[in-house]
């Protein structure tokens, strides 16, 4: 148990311990060193039940990182992950210089459970063209137009610091000049790697090759592992950009429905043993679209049925780092044998143009990815790795990290808050635990093109569900992201619950009548 104050540090024979918040009255931190939560949770825990109370006012000044270490006898890592999770919940905010702050403007949001609930049907693709690039260009030249609101791509807010940052990595202009290694800077790698160690990976700088983005690096893996005519196993709904890669390639895609939990394995394991696929993909943490993260349980079930019918994993981790919440370790982590191929970005953290993305690949394929990485284009912008590195390096990517999950979980509740108010009782929609992104699912047989048309003539920018689907209808839902200004996602939304509800108005049937079939095309 120990004692926090506000007026002086002090320490007694009993281990009681003061230190400064605010002008608190003395609270009690109590932390229990036999229990199964990890320490950084329960000072959370307490210091979020503080602020509930009002024990904690909005404005409160908590204190340092060192000093609260010291009072509590525990590393200032335990203390720096429990402020950076009391962080990307809202309820603090660090002020560059000066500290940690309770927030003065959370946002709360008391209805946390998602009523996503798709039919359980699986999608079977044949071969076939895509419209990824014609999806692409125009949703770019959508998002130019003056007054556009821009629900649809969800790129993070860019650092305030980007052009100084950038200026310092550009100082050693003369080395990054020349020709690099295929494989990345061996300092950025590096980095990475400590990073990615510190989520759970066993990996080496000898296992990571940097990429033009993750969607080179999830090319690189699929064309290593699947020929045409293939099966391959997705998630439905899946990222559009995985679709095409393996349409463009003349791979058959199995679209394995996802539940509230993740993809459903049983339906999995039903097809691995029936087609035997080439290759799993998967998104475990921030699955895009949906949002939803998988438990420890069921990424240790989806390895085990990768094991059990020698099919290999690509992890894609997008949006490592934007979690509101501790997530489990990634199945990479879990890997022992070599089946796991993991993926992941800066341009989701950082800037998309920056174009930076990394791939970890064990055992026998690295050699070959990193000769076809070589053809692909010699090596990443050396100027474009410089900058991630000093972000890296310098501590600022940490910082911008617990700024970007705390402005979004902001944007996140209040868009929770619009769509409950503005969007039909009919609709259903995820509740991400971080990240950029959340997923309605509309009554079945709902005009979403329609309404996605007319939105953009009022200059709302949606991505409605069918690219997501490999047969490119699956059910009638929308791709909505919460990385906007308040005034934004209100304004947005309330246009999208208008069109939805006048088009429900016309008879339109509620989900539960929608029971769709299995797709065949």
């Amino acid at each position: 148990m120990y004692d926090v104050n506000l007026s002086k540090i002090a320490y007694s024979a009993n281990s009681q311990a003061f230190v400064v918040i605010s002008e608190c009255p003395i609270v009690k931190i109590f932390l229990d060193r036999q229990s199964p939560q990890p320490i950084y949770l329960q000072i959370r825990d307490r210091i979020s039940s503080l602020i509930k109370s009002g024990a904690l006012q909005p404005g409160d000044r908590l204190p340092s990182i060192r000093s609260l270490a010291e009072s509590l006898q525990v590393n200032k890592l335990t203390i720096i992950e429990a402020y950076n999770v009391l962080e990307a919940d809202g309820a603090i905010c660090a002020r560059q210089g000066s500290g940690y702050f309770v927030s003065t403007q959370i946002v709360p949001y008391a209805n946390l459970q998602p009523t996503f609930s798709p039919a359980q049907e699986v999608i079977i693709k044949e071969p076939g063209s895509n419209s990824f690039f014609d999806m692409h260009v125009s949703g770019v030249h959508a998002q130019r137009q003056p007054g556009m609101i821009d629900l649809s791509f969800g790129c993070p807010r860019p650092p305030k610091n980007l052009t100084q940052i950038a200026k310092r990595a550009l100082n050693q202009a003369d080395a990054l000049s020349k020709y690099d290694l295929p494989q990345g800077q061996l300092t950025l790698r590096r980095q990475i790697t400590q990073m990615l160690v510190h989520q759970g990976l066993n990996v080496s700088t000898e296992n990571l090759i940097v990429t033009n983005g993750s969607e080179q690096a999830l090319s690189l893996a699929i064309y290593h592992f699947v020929r045409p005519g293939d099966w391959v196993i997705v998630e439905a709904p899946t990222y559009f950009g995985v679709i095409a890669i393996l349409e463009s390639l003349g791979a058959k895609i199995i679209g394995i429905p996802m539940t509230p939990e993740g993809m459903n394995l049983e339906l999995l394991e039903q097809y691995l043993c029936s087609h035997r696929p080439k290759l799993i993909y998967t998104i475990s943490t921030l699955h895009n679209p949906t949002g939803l993260t998988t438990t420890q349980a069921h990424r240790q079930k989806l390895l085990a049925l990768a094991e059990q019918y020698e099919c290999p994993i690509l992890e894609d981790n997008a949006y490592e780092g934007l979690n509101f919440e501790p997530v489990p370790a990634p199945i990479k982590a879990l890997d022992k044998n070599n089946w796991v191929t993991y993926v992941g970005t800066f341009s989701k953290t950082l800037v998309p143009g920056l174009r930076v993305g990394y791939m970890v690949v064990t055992g026998e394929h690295y050699q070959a990815i990193l000769e076809r990485k070589l053809f692909h284009d010699v090596h990443v912008s050396t100027f474009s790795q410089a900058i991630v590195s000093e972000y890296l390096a310098s501590g600022h990517y940490r910082r911008h990290l617990s700024q970007l999950r705390a402005e979004n979980i902001q944007s996140r509740n209040i868009m929770l808050q619009a769509i409950e108010h503005y969007f039909p009782e009919e609709a259903r929609w995820t509740v991400p635990k971080g990240g950029l992104f959340l997923w309605v699912q509309l009554p079945g047989d709902i005009p979403i093109q329609e309404i996605t048309k007319e939105a953009l003539s009022q200059n709302i920018l949606i991505f409605c569900g069918s690219p997501f689907f490999p047969d490119k209808q699956g059910y009638p839902a929308m791709r909505l992201t919460f990385a906007n200004s308040a005034e934004d996602i209100e304004k947005g939304i309330s246009i999208l619950g208008n069109l939805l509800k006048k088009y429900l108005s016309r008879g339109r049937k509620s989900i539960s009548d929608y029971q769709p079939l299995v797709h065949i095309s």
